[in-house]
């Protein structure tokens, strides 16, 4: 590594390396194993059991179609490490190598790539040329990113250490427009990134929590019919992440979560009536967000 090149990263880690404290404390693998306090051992076994049954054969974790792919994937180990499934990382990591080798990933499973290997991987000259990739998708995108991606984009350069493209985040942070249409979602990545860099959030936290119902969830959109596991998932981990009083609304949200535990993982909503591997994650990143 060149002299300029190592004495840049080091700037850019000291310029942002204040800001990731919290995020540090409350990264997802963090919250979900404090969701395993609210849950007995026979849940936890059987949370096993599923998420076991969906990793294939090929080491990544199935979508609804039954393939795999590396957005579930992602969501698989994050579950299996929280889990300790140590097992299932070997093969997660040979499935991931072996699509970041087939080198025509979308930007979002650019950066599902990305994280799972900064987990599973050592190799270096992978590293950077995964760094480089995505820094180059930032940057090409930072004036017209929806605030959800940038949300992806932080935890893409928060797992790869990648200091300078948290910076970039930092400095495109104010570019960001909040308007009474964003989804609950986007509302809530925007909480965790204004949080991130110690920006002002009562804004954000009242109008995220103007999507609680009555049921304990969150809905996606004000107009939308029903609650959702995501939308409640991504709001209560966000207001957890800020440090919201969400006392008021812990009792009903816990209710909400429990009535989507189908045999040993969650579903989407309550007119779904199967698991999958990515609403599981989310089921969890919820209890552990109420656990705090």
């Amino acid at each position: 590594m060149r002299l300029w090149e190592r004495l840049s990263g080091i700037i850019f880690r000291l310029l942002t390396r204040p800001y990731l404290k919290t995020f540090e404390e409350m990264s997802p693998e963090k919250i979900l194993r404090r969701s395993l306090k609210l849950l007995d051992h026979a849940t936890i076994q059987s949370l096993k059991d599923y998420i076991r049954s969906s990793q294939t054969a090929s080491g990544g974790f199935e979508d609804k179609a039954g393939r795999p792919d590396l957005y579930y994937t992602l969501f698989g180990y994050l579950l299996a490490y929280a889990l300790d499934l140590n097992e299932l990382l070997p093969a997660i990591a040979n499935y991931t190598e072996n699509e970041i080798v087939r080198d025509d990933l979308d930007n979002v499973h650019l950066h599902c790539a990305a994280i799972l290997s900064s987990q599973l991987h050592r190799d270096p000259v992978l590293h950077k040329i995964l760094k480089k990739r995505i820094r180059q998708s930032l940057l090409s995108q930072l004036n017209r990113q929806h605030s959800y991606n940038y949300f992806i984009s932080l935890l893409a350069c928060y797992y790869m250490r990648d200091f300078k493209g948290l910076f970039f985040i930092k400095k495109y942070l104010s570019s960001l427009k909040v308007n009474d249409d964003l989804p609950s979602p986007v509302i809530a990545s925007m909480l965790v990134l204004q949080h991130s860099f110690n920006k002002p959030v009562n804004d954000l936290e009242k109008r995220l929590l103007s999507f609680h119902c009555k049921s304990g969830g969150f809905k996606a959109t004000q107009a939308a019919p029903i609650t959702d596991m995501l939308s409640t998932a991504v709001s209560l981990y966000a207001l957890g992440f800020a440090g919201s009083d969400i006392r008021r609304i812990k009792p009903d949200s816990l209710n909400y979560i429990d009535s989507l535990y189908i045999d040993g993982g969650f579903s989407g909503n309550e007119f779904d009536q199967e698991a999958d591997i990515e609403y599981t994650f989310y089921g969890l990143l919820a209890l552990g967000s109420l656990a705090g």
